[in-house]
Order: structure tokens, then C-alpha cells, then sequence
């Protein structure tokens, strides 16, 4: 397990701390803003990993596109977390931080696939 994904696993929870210190301070506010909109998605893009992103690591645009695709992931999870606990009527910011924060920490932590895989024939036109 690497220091970063380990980190990463830990972050919801910091900012589920942060919680606790008084309304509408900054270090709070920041905290839980850095947490939903970076660390639910760049969790899920680790775990997924997507094929194209890794074949252009080399490309400019990609640590672009990483960056965005990490925001809208973040985004959508958020969504879908409080969309989820509305319709269940059970909504509260704490109750938000929670469940991203444990579902951060179990796609951090996920173990790493293996890069190879057993690909069969490949066909090419022309």
C-alpha cells in the first residue's frame, strides 16, 4: 500500500473532523470543500483506472484531462451520496461526509489490479 493511497484513504476522514470546529471556518469550509470535489473522484479514478488515460500519460493534455475527469467523478459521487440520502429522508452534511469519506477510504484502498492481461487474438481491419 502506497503513502499516497493511504492518504487518500484518510482524507474523508480529516475532513470529518473538521466537522467540529465552529461554523464557517475557513479551515473547515476548506477542508470539506478540497474533500468533495477531489478526493471521492481521484479515489474512484484510481480504482477504475481508465485504459486511456494511462496509454497518453505522456500526451499534454492528459494531467488535464485527469484533473477534470477526477472533478466531475468527485462531483457525481457527491451527487448521487446526497441525492441517495434525500429520497431516504435521512439527509444531513455529517451523514454525506460519512459515506463518501468510507467509500474514498474502500476505493483507496482497493487492492492494485495487475496490469497485464490476458487478451485473446486480436483482429485489425485492413
Amino acid at each position: 500500500m502506497t503513502l499516497p493511497r493511504v492518504g487518500l484513504a484518510a482524507s474523508g476522514w480529516l475532513a470529518l473532523l473538521a466537522t467540529a470546529l465552529p461554523d464557517a471556518s475557513p479551515v473547515r469550509v476548506a477542508a470539506v470543500t478540497v474533500f468533495l470535489l477531489v478526493c471521492p473522484g481521484l479515489a474512484a479514478q484510481l480504482a477504475l483506472r481508465p485504459s486511456g488515460l494511462l496509454r497518453r500519460a505522456g500526451h499534454p493534455a492528459a494531467a488535464l484531462e485527469a484533473a477534470l475527469l477526477t472533478l466531475v467523478l468527485g462531483l457525481a459521487l457527491t451527487t448521487l451520496v446526497a441525492v441517495v440520502l434525500f429520497l431516504g429522508g435521512v439527509f444531513t452534511a455529517t451523514r454525506s461526509l460519512l459515506v463518501l469519506a468510507t467509500l474514498t477510504a474502500v476505493l483507496a484502498l482497493l487492492p492494485r489490479r495487475s496490469r497485464a492481461r490476458n487478451r485473446g487474438p486480436q483482429v485489425h481491419a485492413g
